[in-house]
């Protein structure tokens, strides 16, 4: 979100807290009239969904069976145009949780190393045990690198980073995408992450230190596995099919991808995603929401249950708890199935945060960024940001939801050496893919190889490439100007980076995208 700087904020301030049940709704009403003071540092709940698209009831999903989201939302604030930095796991955790922008760590795909390619950065969790807190990471938070030494970046954390393992699978199928086991939760991973997060809940409400714990979880990741229970919350024939499944009109082809990631497992038969009109049938795409669905409801049990323990252990009155998925998701919209574009549900994201003294049950269309939460979680913990962050605290918008000026989001995504970048306000999208070039780079000189404009107020399903249509002249060139900007802002903080010298561009890039 780019706004004016937000001094430090002290813990305190604000409107009203609550004291006792703070996730029983029922109490809710008698304890608005309620203050609490917090006592020192507050506890933070990080909690990570892995490639959650927000189809959830708190973002008006009319499908969704998720309570729980529902339970959190009425006692903070739930950010509707959040968006992701890149849509992949790697960069874009790596992203939130250095609070630098991609270019700015050298992560583009699953296997960039911050550590390795900007040694000078302290990670969000770094941070706070560096200021007294005791950091705890469970499940999936920083994407796992296949460098052992590197892998959940063992110097953020207090403690050994925290393991869970299960069987992917509960029943010997071959390789699916989709399974409907008659288990219980702790059968697959999600469930056991559920009980790690409990168990560390119970040792560290004992503590006199403050904690950030860091609860990841890994659905609704493909495969889209779930207890049959979760299932059952749902009928097949009532699955919502995307309405929009081509490309948009005056298409840039660098824009869409084959979908390989599902491509990969056995029960999916074969699709040319965009290319024609040779979509997955019917019954698959059903079946594949439907999976998709019971994922997102089983997580939100697991979600539930950490509420729970923190409710039981008396300390939720002095909690912070931010929620977030990684990225968003494509199911079947544009043809897409997974994440990798610039495409609004590719790049849109979960958001939530409940912290006392925060007026509570609303929301924001304040256009926000991933980059945005590390300094917001510095103010919110009372402690110093470091200077170099990208992005801007979201504590103004926390405190005045209904008056927050609403501003630019900037994402990237890549095809090979095509590199594209998008600016989001309140109403578009700009896209342009540019040969060669990275934020770090000067654009003058680069050769522009398509532009994309979306206009969401009235084609909210990226029906139309408006790039060349004469009647948008003035605001393709408004969002030209910005994104211009923000590459000139970005080239000039890059000399404080040594990214730059470390990938110079002079071969050509494959992106990584297995995951």
């Amino acid at each position: 979100m780019k706004t004016s700087a937000i001094g430090k904020f002290v813990i305190g301030i604000g409107a009203f807290t609550l004291s006792g049940s703070v996730f029983n709704e029922e109490c809710a009403a008698e304890n608005n009239q309620t203050q609490v003071k917090l006592k020192g540092k507050p506890n933070i709940l990080f909690i990570a969904v892995d490639d959650l698209r927000p189809v959830i009831s708190v973002y008006g999903d009319k499908t969704a069976k998720t309570p729980n989201f529902e339970r959190l939302a009425k006692y903070g604030i739930t950010f509707n145009r959040s968006y992701c930095q890149q849509a992949l796991s790697g960069p874009t955790r790596a992203s939130l949780l250095t609070g630098l922008r991609p270019d700015n760590i050298g992560v583009w795909t699953l296997q960039g190393n911050f550590r390795k390619n900007n040694p000078q950065v302290v990670t969000l969790p770094e941070l706070l045990k560096n200021n007294g807190y005791e950091t705890i990471g469970i499940g999936k938070i920083f994407h796992p690198l296949d460098n052992l030494k590197f892998r959940n970046d063992p110097q953020s954390w207090s403690v050994p980073y925290i393991k869970t393992s299960a069987p992917t699978y509960m029943l010997a199928s071959g390789r699916n995408a989709t399974e409907c086991a008659d288990v219980p939760d702790n059968a697959y991973e999600d469930g056991l992450i559920a009980q790690a997060g409990i168990s560390w809940l119970k040792e560290l409400s004992k503590s006199s230190k403050p904690f950030f714990l860091a609860v990841g979880f890994k659905k609704p990741h493909a495969p889209y596995v779930a207890p049959k229970k979760y299932w059952d919350l749902y009928e097949r024939d009532d699955m919502p099919l995307a309405e929009y499944q081509q490309m948009s009109s005056d298409p840039v082809l660098y824009a869409y991808h084959p979908s390989n990631e599902l491509k990969v497992y056995s029960d999916i038969p074969p699709f040319h995603s965009y290319e024609d009109t040779k979509h997955l049938d019917t019954a698959t795409q059903k079946r594949v929401i439907h999976a998709y669905y019971a994922c997102v409801s089983y997580i939100d049990a697991q979600i539930g249950k950490l509420l729970d323990e923190l409710e039981s252990q008396g300390i939720a009155e002095n909690t912070v708890i931010i929620l977030w998925s990684d990225h968003g998701y494509h199911l079947g919209d544009h043809g897409l199935w997974n994440k990798l574009t610039n495409f609004e549900n590719s790049t849109k994201s979960a958001l939530m945060i409940c912290a006392p003294d925060f007026k509570r049950d609303i929301k924001t269309d304040a256009v926000t960024e991933f980059v945005d939460i590390f300094p917001t979680v510095c103010d919110l913990a009372g402690i110093e940001k470091p200077g170099y962050l990208d992005g801007e605290s979201l504590i103004n918008v926390m405190q005045y939801p209904e008056k927050s000026k609403t501003d630019y989001a900037f994402g990237q995504f890549s095809r090979g050496n095509i590199y594209g970048y998008s600016c989001r306000d309140s109403r578009y999208r700009l896209v342009e893919w540019i040969e060669n070039f990275r934020t770090y780079l000067p654009l003058e000189g680069k050769k522009i190889a398509g532009i994309e404009l979306y206009d969401y107020e009235k084609d909210p399903l990226e029906t139309t490439n408006l790039a060349n249509d004469p009647k948008y002249k003035r605001v393709l060139e408004k969002m030209k100007r910005e994104l211009h900007s923000f590459y000139s802002e970005q080239f000039e903080r890059s000399k404080h980076h040594p990214v730059a010298e470390k990938f110079p561009l002079t071969v050509k890039e494959e992106i990584d995208t297995d995951e």
